[in-house]
C-alpha cells in the first residue's frame, strides 16, 4: 500500500484529481443531509487552531456556504476570521453511516458576518425547536475556494507524544 501524503484521507499521488463541479456536488449532498454536521477550523494568530461545529450549514442560492455561530460557542473562531479570512470545513454524517466516516473538506474564505436579518432569524428558531434556551447570534458566509473527499483511515497509528495526557 502506498504511504499517505501529510494527513488523514489524502490520495495516493498517481490518482487523478477529482473535478471540482463532483466534489461540490458531494458536499450539496452531505448539507442537504439534515443529519451532517460542519466542522469549521481556523488558526489563531499564534498558530493555535481552534474548532467549532457550525449549526445548520448549507449552500445559499448564490452557492455560498452559510453556517449559524451558537451564543457562546464559537467565539475564538469567529476572532480568527476577522484575522484571517482562510478556513476549512469539515462536513461529516456520523449518523446514516457510522462506520463509513466519509466526509468533504471544504477550503472557504469568510466573507462576513450576519447579526440580524431573516435567515438568521429562521436559524435561530431552527435551533430553539431542539435546543430551548441556545440561540444563534450571527450568521456565517463562506466562498468555498477547494472541495476536496475526505476518508477517515481507521488503521492510522495513534501518535503520542512522551509526557502527553493518556501515555
Amino acid at each position: 500500500m502506498e504511504p499517505r501524503r501529510g494527513y488523514v484521507g489524502a490520495r495516493p499521488k498517481d490518482a487523478p484529481d477529482p473535478r471540482m463541479d463532483d466534489l461540490l456536488e458531494l458536499a450539496h449532498a452531505f448539507l442537504d443531509r439534515r443529519t451532517s454536521a460542519a466542522l469549521l477550523a481556523t488558526v489563531g494568530p499564534k498558530g493555535r487552531p481552534e474548532i467549532c461545529v457550525l449549526a445548520a450549514t448549507h449552500f445559499t442560492p448564490e452557492g455560498l456556504v452559510a453556517g449559524g455561530e451558537e451564543d457562546g460557542v464559537c467565539g475564538a473562531t469567529f476572532r480568527n476570521l476577522r484575522t484571517s479570512a482562510l478556513a476549512t470545513i469539515l462536513v461529516l454524517d456520523p449518523v446514516a453511516d457510522p462506520r463509513a466516516r466519509d466526509g468533504v473538506r471544504l477550503t472557504v474564505e469568510f466573507l462576513g458576518a450576519e447579526s440580524d436579518g431573516d435567515e438568521l432569524s429562521r436559524l435561530d428558531a431552527w435551533l430553539q425547536g431542539f435546543a430551548p434556551g441556545r440561540r444563534i447570534v450571527r450568521r456565517l458566509l463562506f466562498k468555498v475556494l477547494a472541495a476536496e473527499r475526505y476518508r477517515s483511515v481507521a488503521d492510522a497509528p495513534v501518535i503520542r507524544q512522551t509526557g502527553s495526557f493518556g501515555s
